[in-house]
């Protein structure tokens, strides 16, 4: 399998980085985690709520590559194996991102209503939800959950690497038993994980599809962060051979599918609030079209669906790396658009106040997933080399190879 992979023309193993690089990641997340740590003690609320929404970005990076990875061993597919690796390091920055959750938890009253101490005398608005928004199930929960999706970013990863030295196909069996239970979790998961650190912010609002909301946030954002790395490697002459041009307009239908999925949700929950006018749902959005927040409400329908939408319809921009590449980065910048319009709103409801500290935690947050992906193309071969399912490029027929 190795001779056949290297008929490519492509050198498939760990690469090398220039220390220039790791100086440059290191000195943007040092630089950035000190911004941060002086925000947190000149303007603690503001932090907080800039800190959740980086973290929020980060975190769905890796929960969304978790689920790509899981989608690829369920379904059989073969022709994803060769980007397959690339979701793997994208998954494995789960781990430091759920240690940096700690401040979160930190900082509870300063982020959540609920969280805030109730005085003697006073009447409790939320007494009756008392039993779910409290700090304790709140921090058990969100242990459960990061622990189980570091897990599920670990093993995965470690039995791609183990069958890289062993060829043993009972790594690609495990997977796929593991993915079955392991996707039910994600749902489940990600699901109850949205409730309790994006919609509790508004405690007094509720919504069932908020839940499928963040997870194709997620979804989409993470198939985008995947198209601007495996493009960005191509650029410099890396896997050029191995992921054709077939692979890139495979991955371009999929982030046209679900970009078009995101909207969907997101219409259809502003469309059954909106359509039944209930008292207690409507201010959420009510909040989220005061002031200058309109024009973000404005900016997320146009540049998160319409702009990437009219891009991926063509078939010759989904084959384009330069373009794809450049369509994908802009929806993952929409992606924090869209987070930043969910989490700000509760602390400024008048209009959007951007602070410095929005650009100093998404810094902070970017490289440490920047880090975890540059760590993973370091420690292992870019593409899972003696997987059973992959078939040298140079063995199929040219006509099979279209899609």
């Amino acid at each position: 399998m190795n001779q056949a992979m290297q008929a490519t023309g492509d050198n498939l193993q760990p690469i090398r980085l220039a220390q220039p690089v790791w100086i440059g990641v290191g000195v943007v997340a040092a630089v950035s985690a000190l911004a941060c740590a002086a925000g947190s003690l000149s303007n603690p609320r503001q932090f907080y709520f800039s800190y959740l929404t980086a973290w929020l970005f980060g975190i769905s990076l890796g929960v969304g590559a978790l689920f790509w990875i899981m989608l690829h061993y369920l379904s059989g597919a073969t022709w994803s194996i060769v980007v397959r690796r690339q979701w793997e390091n994208i998954a494995i920055s789960v781990l430091p991102l759920a240690l940096l959750f700690v401040p979160i938890l930190l900082g509870l009253k300063y982020l959540y209503e609920w969280a805030q101490p109730v005085y003697p005398g006073a009447v409790d608005t939320l007494a009756h939800k008392r039993a779910y928004l409290n700090t304790s199930r709140f921090a058990i929960f969100a242990v459960v959950f990061l622990a189980g999706w570091c897990w599920m970013a670990f093993r995965l990863r470690l039995w791609s690497m183990n069958q890289d030295l062993t060829g043993d196909p009972e790594y690609s069996r495990l997977p796929r038993w593991h993915s079955a239970t392991g996707m039910i979790f994600l749902a489940l998961s990600t699901t109850v994980a949205a409730f309790d650190w994006i919609m509790s912010l508004e405690p007094h609002w509720t919504s069932t599809m908020y839940g499928v909301y963040f997870w194709a946030g997620a979804i989409v954002g993470s198939l985008a962060l995947l198209i601007v790395v495996v493009t960005a490697l191509r650029g410099v002459g890396i896997l050029r051979h191995t992921v054709t041009a077939e692979h890139l307009h495979d991955l371009g239908k999929l982030l046209f599918a679900f970009v078009i999925f995101w909207a969907y949700i997101a219409f259809c929950q502003y469309f059954l609030i909106w359509y039944a006018n209930v008292s207690e749902e409507t201010p959420w959005y009510l909040h989220r079209l005061a002031g200058s927040w309109r024009w973000f409400a404005l900016a997320l329908p146009i540049g998160h669906f319409i702009v990437p939408f009219l891009i991926l319809l063509r078939r010759d921009t989904k084959r384009q790396p330069l373009v794809l590449g450049l369509a994908a980065a802009w929806v993952l910048a929409f992606h924090y658009i869209d987070l930043y319009w969910q989490v700000l709103p509760t602390l400024h409801r008048d209009g959007a106040q951007p602070h410095w500290l929005d650009a100093a935690t998404l810094l902070f947050m970017c490289s440490v997933v920047a880090g975890a992906v540059l760590y993973g193309l370091t420690r292992a071969a870019l593409v899972p080399l003696r997987d059973p399912g992959l078939v040298p490029l140079a063995a199929v027929p040219e006509g099979a190879k279209s899609s």
